[in-house]
């Protein structure tokens, strides 16, 4: 099952099937990030590894224009996982970045109800 606006169907072991939170980083920059920009692809390729290592799924990381200079959009099993993520791109001082839990049309609904 996929719903409007992401969020795979994962397994829990009580046999109950839930969403995957979905996150959305918008990325700054910073000068050491920007220094080393040719290598971007290869650095992101990393973080999407301790991503599915740690239990989630990269959706999607896109070079932008405008105020922020990279979106990546991740799946993770929890608010804790995804925090953990963040603190591997924090502590290598290429970015800074602003984070937002997205919501399912599916999940708004029972958050309604």
């Amino acid at each position: 099952m996929h719903g409007s606006g992401g969020g795979d169907t994962v397994q829990m072991s009580a046999g109950k099937e839930t969403v995957m939170p979905v996150y959305i980083s918008l990325v700054k920059w910073t000068d050491q990030g920007r220094a080393k920009a040719s290598s971007l692809p290869d650095r992101v390729a990393e973080v999407d590894k301790r991503i599915e290592a740690l239990g989630g799924r990269s959706i999607g990381n896109w070079l932008t224009m405008g105020r922020f200079d990279q979106v990546a959009v991740v799946e993770a099993p929890d608010d804790e996982t995804a925090a953990k993520l963040l603190m591997v791109v924090a502590e290598r001082g290429n970015a800074v970045t602003e984070t937002l839990r997205a919501f399912t049309m599916e999940e708004l609904r029972s958050l309604l109800a």
